[in-house]
């Protein structure tokens, strides 16, 4: 008897217990943090190394003692490597990315041709040997990106500068013996317009990384070129134009503020 009201007391007990579990609120799962947005908002200033391919064509305006006016050079093709800094303002709007951007490269872009002389005196064969450089480039641009987050892609457009530097060596060949009998100088900064797209990679909230490829079109260069006889001594300045334009591929790290 005992047994029995013991173990219907444990029961009603038991019960009880649970019936007061079931009244308690659930407890509701821990919430899961939203992933982090990368901001592209801020200053950004970074250095850059790449390469470029160019070509150059030369008419000489004024006529010389080898070439008539108006003759149109071989085409010079300079490339070469250059490397230098950036820098710009991002503002971010949703997944649009709006700035202005600026870069000036010190470069290292060489190039030859030749052109056998038009005038050539009795018995001689001249031959006008062309070398141009292009020793730096300057750019500012406006941006337009599309962000996926810590990814951006991106394109450029704007004005471009970019300084080239010339010689030509005229050599004169009778027989086996050639001589150089002339030489030509000439250094200009070209300006034009600039068109480009990249990818760029958030490494962190402060440390940006790029990839991106430029088309430089210059309009066309009116310079003059100081050419020397060295059988006689004296010089001419005379006329002359390019047209040109460059490519440029290059990668850079940048810190964003």
């Amino acid at each position: 008897m005992y047994r029995a009201l013991g173990l219907a007391a444990a029961s009603a007990l038991l019960s009880a217990q649970l019936a007061s579990a079931a009244d308690l609120p659930t407890k509701a799962p821990a919430a899961v943090p939203a992933p982090a947005v990368y901001n592209w908002t801020g200053f950004y200033i970074g250095g850059q190394v790449g390469g470029g391919w160019a070509s150059s064509t030369t008419t000489n305006v004024d006529a010389s003692a080898s070439f008539p006016a108006g003759f149109v050079q071989n085409a010079v093709d300079p490339s070469g490597a250059l490397g230098g800094v950036y820098g710009g303002y991002n503002y971010q709007w949703g997944q649009l990315v709006l700035g202005i951007d600026g870069d000036y490269s010190w470069a290292k872009l060489t190039g030859s041709g030749a052109d056998p002389a038009v005038f050539n005196p009795p018995r001689t064969s001249d031959v006008a040997l062309h070398n141009e450089k292009i020793n730096w480039v300057a750019t500012v641009t406006g941006r337009l990106g599309y962000a996926w987050n810590n990814w951006m892609l991106f394109v450029k457009g704007g004005g471009a500068w970019a300084r080239f530097e010339g010689n030509t060596s005229l050599i004169r060949t009778v027989g086996a013996t050639t001589t150089t009998i002339g030489v030509a100088n000439s250094s200009e900064t070209r300006d034009g317009w600039i068109v480009g797209t990249g990818l760029e990679w958030g490494i962190t909230p402060n440390w940006t990384a790029k990839i991106e490829y430029d088309y430089i079109g210059f309009s066309t260069a009116n310079f003059t070129s100081t050419n020397t006889n060295l059988l006689n001594g004296t010089t001419q300045v005379l006329a002359r134009s390019a047209t040109s334009h460059l490519n440029i591929a290059k990668i850079g790290v940048a810190y964003k503020f």
